[in-house]
């Protein structure tokens, strides 16, 4: 595991920063971080599997239309996972494949402002199933989190050694701000497509998916016109906080099993979760080389072009808020730097934060309404054309309908934007090479190898041996379905 946690000067800066920010977006982070260190290490995208006919049951995570162009007529998903980084501003000092344990993340010097994004997807069981040549069926159980972080522009150094080094650093800088958003939930998709319209050289076929998901683990922070005043009295500089509005919360579950370490925990988390219902819909055009006579069999190989549209996770998750949500704004005119330390330095839990915040601000609210934060709602446009010969490529274009940056809404999305994925693939081999423009204007090169029941690929290898920066991710999935490739063209061939 990298050493995270050997950080040098400047990564105790970036400490010093979110300090300013009153620390509640690094407290509201620990509850993200446990999931983040038990994920990262995995690989919502799996780009490999993106048009292609030997995708099996996650291909309805991308367009639930796709599920009856499938070439098996039943294909079980046992594992498949997937976790997308995405960070600015961020390195990886001395990592190596061979001695990972060395590393060393770094902040950039300089006035910036920070970004980072993260997915996790895990589907722990995934089934579809073909009666006919005109329906499937699929069911899909998985677990799924998003991380948004943002904080506005500040300056960083090799300089800067305390709070209030820091606090001089930025004092020309606009007031600070910054959002934190986390959502977790688990889901099942109950999927169903089927044929709508025929022609003897395209067919039309449409898709849905009814989402239930069970709302585990949700919480935010915000904070915006956090500022200073400098007061100099001869040799000696103080700043005191003059402005600021800071809101945070969670969901009740967190409170209802803080102290509890036996067995029922993970029953209790679930039982105090909230039930929420979504929808993704999609539409899949394939064009055929040869014509299809009628009541044949449009075999899924023998496409020429195949273009998709689907709207994907329309809904929301919603929590009840922990009792220590809550808003403060109005700093105390008392309240300088010095102040703020020593009252952080006796905070031991939530409840001491928010007694804490409560001396530090004249205005205070505690949150009771319901927090919803959305699910990453979004349209994807997927376009894959047949080359031949077990060639084909595959373009992709993801629009999400939310920005996380809403200060109002919470929302979460991909991060995925365009990506072209030329790849080679029959009933047992495949290799993919993915290339992917970002939301973030990142550009990745991936690579991916199916070797039979088993998938692996990497979001971006473009770092070699030598990773510097810290993006990327991967996916991994593991599937069982006919491989005996005889059998599975002779099921096409005959009329069902």
């Amino acid at each position: 595991m990298l050493k995270m946690i050997n950080l040098k000067a400047t990564n105790r800066h970036y400490l010093y920063q979110l300090n300013m920010n009153m620390r509640l977006i690094v407290l509201s982070t620990c509850f993200c971080s446990l999931f983040l260190t038990i994920n990262k290490i995995m690989a919502q995208q799996y780009h490999a599997s993106h048009g292609s006919p030997y995708a099996g049951a996650v291909n309805i995570f991308n367009n639930p239309a796709s599920s009856v162009n499938s070439v098996y007529k039943w294909d079980l998903n046992i594992l498949s996972s997937q976790t997308t980084i995405s960070t600015n501003h961020l390195n990886l000092e001395n990592f190596s494949y061979k001695n990972p344990g060395n590393t060393v993340l770094n902040v950039n010097d300089g006035t910036n402002s920070y970004f980072g994004h993260q997915s996790t997807d895990l589907n722990l069981f995934s089934f579809q199933f073909q009666p006919n040549n005109k329906q499937a069926f699929s069911i899909a159980f998985r677990g799924r989190m998003y991380d948004h972080i943002k904080i506005n522009p500040v300056a960083f150094s090799d300089t800067i050694t305390t709070f209030y080094s820091f606090l001089r650093m930025n004092r020309s800088n606009p007031p600070l701000g910054g959002f934190m958003t986390h959502a977790g939930f688990l889901e099942v998709n109950l999927n169903y497509s089927q044929e709508l319209i025929a022609t003897s050289n395209s067919r039309l076929t449409g898709g849905i998916n009814l989402n239930i998901s069970r709302a585990i683990s949700g919480m935010y922070a915000k904070s915006n016109r956090v500022a200073t005043s400098e007061i100099r009295n001869g040799l000696d500089t103080n700043y005191y906080f003059v402005d600021g509005r800071l809101e945070y919360g969670y969901s009740e579950n967190y409170d209802a099993n803080a102290s509890s370490t036996n067995a029922a925990t993970a029953k209790a988390f679930l039982k105090n979760s909230k039930t929420n219902f979504g929808l993704s819909l999609g539409l899949e055009f394939t064009t055929y080389k040869d014509a299809v006579e009628e009541r044949g069999i449009y075999h899924p190989l023998a496409y020429d072009w195949k273009i998709g549209l689907s709207i994907m996770d329309i809904g929301n998750n919603s929590f009840k808020p922990s009792t220590t949500s809550a808003s403060y704004s109005e700093p105390s005119i008392i309240t300088d730097y010095a102040t703020l330390e020593n009252k952080f330095n006796n905070i031991g839990s939530l409840i001491d934060l928010k007694d804490t915040l409560k001396t530090i601000f004249n205005s205070y609210d505690s949150l009771s309404n319901t927090i919803v934060i959305s699910k990453p709602t979004r349209v994807i446009l997927n376009v894959d054309k047949n080359l031949g010969n077990h060639f084909a490529i595959n373009a992709a274009l993801n629009m999400n309908l939310f920005s996380t940056a809403n200060y109002k809404h919470l929302r979460t999305r991909e991060t995925n934007l365009l990506t072209i994925t030329p790849r080679w693939e029959n009933i047992l081999w495949g290799f993919y090479l993915p290339m992917q423009y970002n939301s973030q204007g990142q550009v990745w090169i991936g690579a991916a190898i199916k070797m039979g029941p088993l998938t692996i690929g990497l979001h971006d290898i473009s770092g070699g041996k030598r990773i510097k920066s810290v993006n990327g991710g991967g996916y991994l999935l593991l599937s069982i379905h006919p491989f005996n490739k005889k059998k599975v063209l002779t099921r096409l061939d005959c009329p069902i």
